[in-house]
């Protein structure tokens, strides 16, 4: 099915051709042809991409801001040229063309779907790219496999499902090269928090529990997955970022091949803890049951990635192509940037100052007075991206709990945590 860029300008015809109502949308610098989506809204209201003949998600318009400035800033700081994709599972193709576009990238995107592949590859042709996005119908793993045994060895691997990675993981590190960057969105975010323990260690062999810190526990555990699995293919792994919004997890790690380096990408997997009692939190080992600080049985999980969520560097430079680039949530980029790079040096799980002033007893004092008397104590302290009401510290657990009492002393009366 072939149209023309004057014909794409009549929506009317361009929805009976393809048998469903379209509309135009513009994200960063591309522009595409979408379902409609006031045809495919629930009884809320609320739009459901999973409705339509198509998949199309807005609400993953910062998830694909970020993998493209990712994109250019790991090209940028490597040096590379002629950069590959590969993009599996491309539903309109907006994801495979604004690589193109905005990263100069060549992609080679599939999706099971024939009507998928019909829609992306119009989109394709409308923003001149027919020639970098190679489209075909096909099973996402299959398609991974059969590229690099054609000798096509990608930069980036983007992998973006409707659920969980798992089933695409390991064809795509199979597919990848000596070196190459897995990118990986789960929205199973409910088994991820510990919320569905059967599934979390049904899907991700892990050891369920749900702590105060459930947003990273879930980036942790997608993160310390992709881990296990490279090194079972003799890949190391670093991660250079991961976050959370929404509702999903976000995960980029680099692999590069060697069974040393999947040995030593091993030694940053462990177990993180929480305590319901005194609200510690930490990765004080498996064999740990009891708080180190109150004695009361703590929650663990895991195995996880203990290390540092994102590279400082890489995040760097992603903020400064930011200010010069055109995104469709630059606002939002900009934040979430900028909070992950001062959140980068501390690997220890965020607090929730809710919980802590819930067991002392006292009103809360500003999340931001918390942190920045943590730092005039000479401890590292941020605000998180992961909640509204969290922080994350390297100080030991009871300088946090008593810098928290002491601000909060004015509206509480307790004994002093020691």
């Amino acid at each position: 099915m072939v149209f023309t860029l004057r014909e794409v300008r009549n929506l009317e015809s361009v929805s009976r051709r393809l048998g469903y109502p379209v509309e135009l949308v513009s994200e960063g610098a591309v522009t595409i042809v979408a379902p409609r989506r006031e045809a495919y809204r629930r009884p809320d209201g609320v739009y459901e991409p999973a409705w339509a003949p198509v998949f199309y998600n807005p609400r993953m318009a910062l998830n694909r801001d970020i993998s493209v400035l990712f994109l250019r800033a790991y090209s940028e700081l490597h040096g590379l040229r002629d950069v590959v994709v590969f993009e599996p599972l491309t539903g309109s193709g907006i994801r495979a063309i604004r690589y193109a576009v905005e990263a100069s990238a060549y992609v080679y995107a599939t999706d099971i779907s024939a009507a998928a592949i019909r829609l992306a590859s119009l989109n394709a042709e409308i923003n001149r790219v027919r020639d970098r996005v190679v489209l075909e119908v096909a099973d996402a793993s299959e398609a991974m496999l059969r590229f690099s045994r054609r000798g096509i060895r990608p930069v980036l691997i983007d992998i973006d499902p409707f659920g969980s990675p798992i089933p695409f993981l390991d064809a795509a590190i199979e597919a990848l090269g000596a070196r190459g960057v897995i990118a990986a969105t789960a929205t199973d975010t409910a088994p991820l928090s510990g919320t569905h323990p059967r599934a979390l260690r049904r899907k991700y062999d892990v050891v369920p529990g749900r702590t105060a810190w459930e947003k990273e526990q879930a980036v942790r555990i997608l993160a310390g997955y992709i881990i296990r699995r490279a090194a079972a293919h003799e890949y190391g792994a670093k991660v250079l970022l991961a976050y959370y919004s929404d509702y999903y997890v976000r995960v980029f790690v680099e692999l590069r091949k060697g069974a040393r380096r999947a040995d030593e990408s091993l030694q940053e997997l462990g177990y993180g803890a929480y305590c319901p009692s005194c609200n510690y939190t930490g990765y004080p080992g498996n064999e740990v049951k009891q708080c180190p600080y109150c004695g009361a049985r703590m929650v663990l999980v895991g195995p996880l990635y203990k290390g540092q969520l994102c590279d400082k560097d890489l995040v760097e430079a992603m903020r400064k192509l930011a200010n010069s680039t055109s995104l469709a949530q630059k606002n939002r980029v900009e934040r979430l940037l900028e909070t992950l790079r001062q959140e980068c040096s501390i690997e220890k799980p965020y607090y929730r100052l809710d919980r802590i002033c819930s067991m002392l007893r006292l009103s809360m004092p500003k999340i931001q007075e918390v942190v920045e008397e943590l730092r005039r104590r000479g401890y590292q302290a941020t605000r998180t991206h992961f909640d509204p009401r969290g922080f994350r510290t390297s100080a030991p657990h009871p300088i946090v709990i008593n810098t928290v009492y002491e601000l909060a002393l004015k509206r509480g009366n307790t004994q002093r945590y020691e």
